[in-house]
């Protein structure tokens, strides 16, 4: 994706064949940014997410992000560019950068599997995890975190996090429904009831 700030282009894309420390990548970094725990992982991230920024045509800073986690793509809410920084979600962490130079602000894990995308509330953010809703500042502090029945994956066609006025609707998996106001309290939980069909009493031994 590519789009204009400023005086400047920022492009954020996708990078998934870039190998961590090998010669043979079809393009360098002057940053390359991962949180890998052993030397293992430093070879093995499982997504990629790369940021170049261009002043007038010329490339002045690039980026490359690597993590461990549930995989992630690059699509909307997937990054939010304001203030002269950008945050952009990587698996399960949400990383802080400053533009033009994309030197690290923070970085820091706000879902135990993935965080699939996040938007502006206020002056914070709020991130749909797979098992967390969070609430969290610029500065990436957690102001609170929502866990519902099942994951915040819904394939029933219902949106799983919807900003409405001041209230947050939410439907997770089996598509029940909760409700939160700004402060991360909960004001109405309405669970999805599927009837069994009972069955005839000569029908018991089927």
């Amino acid at each position: 994706m590519k789009l204009n700030y400023k005086n400047y282009e920022i492009e954020v894309f996708d990078e998934p064949n870039y190998t961590l420390n090998s010669v043979d990548n079809l393009r360098s970094y002057d940053k390359v940014f991962f949180e890998g725990n052993d030397a293992e992982e430093k070879f093995q991230p499982t997504s990629k997410h790369a940021i170049i920024v261009k002043e007038f045509g010329k490339e002045i800073s690039s980026a490359i992000i690597c993590e461990i986690g549930g995989g992630t793509g690059i699509f909307e809410n997937s990054f939010i560019i304001e203030d002269d920084k950008i945050w952009i979600r990587v698996c399960n962490r949400i990383y802080c950068l400053q533009i033009p130079n994309l030197d690290l602000q923070w970085s820091k894990e706000l879902d135990s599997a993935t965080v699939l995308e996040f938007y502006k509330i206020e002056s914070d953010f709020i991130s749909r995890g797979e098992l967390e809703i969070k609430r969290f500042t610029r500065n990436g502090e957690i102001v609170w975190s929502f866990g519902g029945r099942d994951i915040w994956v819904n394939t029933k066609g219902k949106t799983e996090l919807n900003i409405e006025d001041n209230r947050i609707r939410l439907f997770d998996f089996e598509s029940n429904e909760y409700v939160l106001n700004f402060d991360g309290e909960l004001l109405e939980e309405n669970p999805n009831i599927t009837r069994k069909e009972t069955k005839k009493w000569w029908k018991i031994f089927d």
